[in-house]
């Protein structure tokens, strides 16, 4: 356990290392409230022990500023014969108090406290973080190459306090900035989106504690995309996940997005994929779409594959939204084709052909015949959208074959 002291007594300051070293815990001792400051954003204390007699009355600004952090014990430290300096340490943010001097009983059983607190704790976030990747998988279903490499970098960057989503319209952007939140330190709290006509600071504040979401920033005026920025130079705020439509880089380049946003989240951007590449991901989440609207009905062949062949500009909100209607329209407890195709408003094979590039396979000496072939399949996979039939054809081998091939060279999660 780290703990930073702050008290102009010398003698308490060695009295209290002495008896947090003899337990084994890590102890910073300072004077004032100035080195105390600036302290706790490099030693990153688990308690702060703080005089209320710090010099200049700086007591109750360093107290409010060390209990920011809900998960940190501040204790004040507070002379004998003085009750009212402690009840009013306490209002500032302090947790508990310490006699001066310290009992050494009374310290044991503060620590105690807190080890038991921070232990109930601990087992609390495990049981949130758990249930939160468990909604996630869920919410936003998927098992293609993809889409797994994105759900992990989900589960990495949810430690950041900053995070840039980018991608298409209807690519799940609030989806996944909820489980960004979710999965993050500040899950506990409230994920807080912009509501319309109101002003970013306001919206800050209504975060506090949780996570701040706003989207379109390549749209927002200048003025508070100014106000996000200086945001994310701040060190104490809410966290922050911030949504374009577009490529940020373009929306930089034509004066779009404050360039200094990008520079400062270039490393912490989450690129959601559009549903084109996304391969078998089609059928899954017609299927699981399917099973939220109807618990009887049922795509067959056809149908799937027409879902499969079609380009998706909408992406997941799209295919979400075409299966609900393709519901309401079938008859029986099958969806036929010409019920897709209806949804869809024409024939779903030729639509994009014209502006799809052939994807190729690079071959050399000395690549072994099993390599060349992984490769010309899972090439040929992607083109087709992850269509195991297509795949076939465009090969010319049996669909049997296909599916053994994509299984001997995992080609499918």
């Amino acid at each position: 356990m780290k703990v930073l002291v702050v008290d102009p007594d010398p003698e308490s300051r060695d009295a209290l290392r002495r008896a947090f070293g003899a337990n084994g815990n890590q102890a910073r001792c300072v004077a004032s409230a100035g080195e105390g400051t600036r302290r706790l954003p490099e030693f990153l204390p688990d308690v702060v022990i703080a005089a209320v007699d710090l010099p200049g009355g700086t007591a109750e600004t360093f107290i409010a500023a060390a209990a920011r952090d809900a998960r940190r014990a501040v204790w004040a430290l507070v002379p004998s014969d003085r009750l009212d300096l402690a009840v009013h340490a306490m209002e500032r943010g302090a947790v508990d108090f310490l006699w001066r001097p310290v009992s050494v009983r009374r310290l044991s059983l503060l620590l105690d406290r807190f080890r038991r607190r921070r232990a109930a704790e601990e087992r609390g976030e495990e049981d949130r973080l758990r249930l939160a990747r468990v909604e996630s998988l869920v919410a936003l279903p998927g098992r293609s190459p993809r889409w797994t490499e994105t759900m992990a970098l989900i589960e990495r960057l949810a430690s950041e306090s900053a995070v840039l989503i980018t991608g298409e319209e209807g690519t799940e952007k609030e989806a996944a900035a909820r489980f960004l939140h979710r999965l993050s330190p500040r899950g506990s709290g409230t994920l807080v989106k912009v509501a319309e006509g109101e002003s970013f600071q306001d919206a800050l504040s209504r975060a506090a504690g949780g996570t701040l979401f706003v989207t379109g920033i390549d749209r927002v005026p200048a003025r508070v995309q100014a106000e996000i920025l200086s945001s994310l130079d701040a060190d104490v705020r809410p966290g922050l996940v911030l949504a374009a439509d577009g490529d940020p880089a373009d929306a930089v380049r034509r004066g779009k997005l404050a360039g200094g946003i990008l520079r400062r989240l270039e490393d912490r951007v989450l690129h959601l994929p559009p549903l084109r590449e996304r391969g078998e991901d089609v059928a899954r989440l017609a299927r699981h779409f399917l099973e939220e609207t109807s618990a009887t009905l049922s795509f067959d062949v056809e149908a799937m594959d027409a879902l499969t062949a079609h380009d998706w500009p909408g992406n997941v909100q799209e295919l979400r939204e075409a299966v609900k209607r393709a519901a309401k329209l079938a008859e029986g407890p099958t969806i036929g084709p010409t019920v897709v195709r209806s949804v869809l408003g024409r024939p779903l094979s030729a639509r994009g052909s014209r502006r799809r590039r052939v994807p190729t396979v690079r071959i050399a000496v000395g690549d072994s015949l099993a390599d060349v072939e992984r490769r010309l399949i899972q090439k040929t996979l992607e083109f087709a959208r992850g269509n195991k039939r297509k795949t076939a054809e465009l090969l010319k081998l049996s669909l049997k074959t296909i599916y053994n091939k994509i299984k001997e060279y995992g080609l499918e999660h």
